[in-house]
C-alpha cells in the first residue's frame, strides 16, 4: 500500500503561504480597528493632560475627525468586518468552496478592505484636506496590505501555475479535510488574532505617538478584544478535540 497525495509538496507550501498572507492581513485589519476607535468615536483616553486636552477629547486634539465622522465611523465599523472577513475566507479555502466564487467573494473582500483603509488615511494624512499631503496615517497599513491581496488574488486566477496549486488545494478533498481539521485551523486564526490584540502596543507603538505619548496603549479595547478571541479559539479547540473522540477525523494522506 502506498501513500499518495492529490497535491504536491510545492503546490501545498504555496497554499499554506497564502492562508498564512489571509492570517497576516486579517490582523492588520485588526489592529487598524482597534487603533482608529477612540479618535473615530471620541472616546476618552483615561490619560492625564498634558499632552491631551483637559477633558480628554481626540476631537479637539484633531480638529477634523469631527468634520470627517461621517467617514471614519463607516470605515472604522467596516474594518472591523473586513478583519473576520479574511478569517471567513480562510474557512472557505480549507472547505473547499468553487475557486471562482472564493475568487469573487476575496476580491470584493481586499477592495471593501482597501477602500475603508484608504479614504480616512488621505483624511488624515491631510488633516481633513486643509495641509498638504503627507505620508504617515496608520490607515496606509490595511490600506496597502488590502492592495497587496488584491493583487495577489489576481496573480492566483490569470498565472496558471498558481491557479493550478489552488484548485488542486480547494478541490483536493484529502487536503480540505472534515470538521476537526477545519474547526482546528480556525480555532488558530482566532489564537492568532488573540495574540496580535494582546501584542497590539508593541507592534504600533511607533505609529501612534502623539505629544511623546504612545497613545496606543490607551486602547484598553484590544485586551478586551484578545480576551474575546482566545475564548472563542479555545472553545472551537476544544470542540474539535471532543469531536475527534466522537467521530475521529480523515487522514491527511488517502490510501490509494
Amino acid at each position: 500500500m502506498v501513500l499518495k497525495t492529490r497535491i504536491k509538496r510545492s503546490e501545498l507550501i504555496f497554499n499554506i503561504i497564502i492562508i498564512a498572507l489571509f492570517a497576516v492581513t486579517a490582523a492588520t485589519q485588526l489592529l487598524s480597528a482597534y487603533g482608529a476607535v477612540c479618535v473615530t468615536y471620541n472616546l476618552p483616553t483615561g490619560m492625564p493632560s498634558p499632552p491631551f486636552p483637559a477633558d480628554h477629547s481626540w476631537w479637539d486634539m484633531m480638529a477634523h475627525a469631527e468634520a470627517f465622522a461621517f467617514v471614519y465611523i463607516p470605515m472604522n465599523v467596516i474594518t472591523w468586518i473586513m478583519a473576520f472577513a479574511w478569517g471567513f475566507l480562510i474557512y472557505a479555502y480549507i472547505t473547499k468552496w468553487p475557486w471562482f466564487r472564493f475568487f469573487i467573494v476575496g476580491i470584493v473582500v481586499s477592495a471593501l478592505g482597501f477602500i475603508s483603509g484608504v479614504l480616512p488615511a488621505i483624511i488624515s494624512d491631510t488633516s481633513g484636506f486643509t495641509e498638504l499631503f503627507e505620508f504617515g496615517s496608520p490607515h496606509w497599513g490595511r490600506t496597502m496590505a488590502n492592495a497587496l491581496m488584491f493583487v495577489i488574488l489576481i496573480l492566483m486566477q490569470v498565472i496558471p501555475p498558481f491557479r493550478r496549486a489552488t484548485k488542486k488545494f480547494v478541490e483536493a478533498s484529502d487536503v480540505a479535510g472534515r470538521y476537526v481539521k477545519q474547526l482546528i485551523y480556525m480555532s488558530l486564526f482566532f489564537f492568532w488574532l488573540g495574540a496580535v490584540s494582546f501584542l497590539g502596543s508593541t507592534f504600533m507603538a511607533d505609529a501612534h505617538m502623539v505629544g511623546g505619548v504612545n497613545v496606543w496603549q490607551t486602547v484598553w479595547f484590544q485586551y478586551v478584544g484578545g480576551v474575546v478571541a482566545s475564548i472563542v479559539g479555545a472553545t472551537m479547540l476544544s470542540t474539535a478535540l471532543i469531536y475527534n473522540q466522537i467521530k475521529p477525523s480523515s487522514a491527511l494522506l488517502r490510501a490509494k
